[in-house]
């Protein structure tokens, strides 16, 4: 097949998770299929992505484009499908990601450029269009090792991350989020809902603080430098410009200076709040968050309690345990171009969306 192609097609696969946000990529689907051949249109309800990625292998190396219609979660899936590519020597064959924002906080998507969530108001036909310009850029992930106890025999768990980690009050936000919507998960079809139930859970947590005297209970390592806390009660450890559902938190308000942050430097951002209060005003714009400093490498000691953590809205109850985070590789991202075409679809996109029609 790829010795059919011409030197200027670029083929694209979309993928899309019909649970995500909502629940808007079952009609999506429908309507790429009208405009590509329904072979590169996958609900990944019923195919796992590393199953879909395949057809890649059949396509010209470094040229197929893939669209993912989900949340960050879903983009975090393929990215490590895409991995598991690399890992079976499929390197020349790997795709560029785009992303067509579906979930509810879909930070990823927009630091990519993609927006914070997709509402209709574009074409199926314009989506491509912007899929096919885009820009190539890279995306830092990294490995979370945790580890149970203080001492290397016991077994870490490993975590992808691609968008941030964190323990204290926004972690805790993320787990009563995560089991209310296991016990009730008819209700949360909404991305609207679902900030609303996330606004509730911060909200109580403002009353109750169940995360306070956080910098008594951990220590934290940066390249290798302990820091010393203030009085905190979470810690925030960025890759990427956006958090929380649309706050710029290494930002925060603007008015000072801050080292620049890129989701392709090799460098973490690592920030400390004050509360979920805190947190709330610094989405406003009305505080900066605690900035405790940039590094390769992240090391937490939880000494003597249990706290709540996340990884990229995977959350969980941890006893003590030491966290280290280090770079893993990158991925090779789309963002939308900044100068897009207003006219049809630039030469070569029609056979690029016909894809495997012959």
């Amino acid at each position: 097949l790829s010795s059919m192609c011409p030197e200027d097609w670029s083929p694209v696969l979309v993928l899309a998770n019909v649970r995500s946000g909502n629940n808007m990529a079952q009609d999506l689907m429908g309507e790429f299929q009208t405009l590509l051949n329904p072979i590169q249109v996958v609900d990944l309800d019923s195919t796992t992505p590393y199953k879909a990625l395949q057809l890649c292998t059949l396509l010209p190396k470094h040229t197929a484009r893939v669209l993912v219609c989900g949340g960050d979660g879903t983009v975090g899936w393929v990215l490590d499908a895409i991995d598991e590519m690399k890992y079976k020597g499929q390197e020349q064959y790997i795709p560029y990601v785009a992303v067509l924002p579906l979930g509810t906080g879909n930070d990823l998507s927009n630091t990519l450029g993609w927006g914070a969530g997709y509402t209709g108001d574009v074409t199926t036909e314009e989506i491509l269009q912007n899929v096919l310009v885009g820009e190539v850029t890279k995306l830092d992930r990294w490995s979370v090792r945790v580890t149970k106890g203080f001492y290397s025999f016991h077994r870490p768990k490993i975590y992808t991350m691609n968008n941030y980690f964190s323990i204290g009050p926004d972690a805790l936000m993320a787990l009563n989020f995560h089991e209310c919507r296991q016990q009730s998960p008819f209700l949360f079809s909404n991305r609207i809902i679902n900030k609303a139930v996330y606004f509730f859970y911060g909200t109580r947590d403002c009353l109750v603080q169940a995360c306070k005297d956080l910098d008594q209970k951990i220590e934290l390592e940066l390249d290798g430098e302990r820091i010393a806390l203030p009085k905190l009660e979470g810690i925030i450890v960025l890759n990427i410009a956006y958090w929380g559902g649309g706050c710029r938190l290494w930002e925060g308000t603007g008015d000072k200076p801050y080292p620049p942050a890129s989701h392709s430097d090799g460098l973490l951002e690592v920030v400390g709040v004050y509360g979920s209060f805190h947190c709330a005003q610094i989405h406003v714009k009305l505080a900066n968050p605690v900035r405790l400093g940039q590094a390769h490498t992240v090391r937490l000691i939880l000494k003597n309690s249990v706290m709540p953590m996340q990884v990229d809205g995977e959350p969980w109850v941890q006893g003590p345990c030491s966290v280290v985070i280090t770079h893993k590789t990158q991925a090779l991202m789309i963002s939308p171009s900044k100068q897009q075409p207003e006219d049809d679809l630039p030469s070569g996109s029609a056979s690029a969306q016909g894809t495997v029609k012959s």
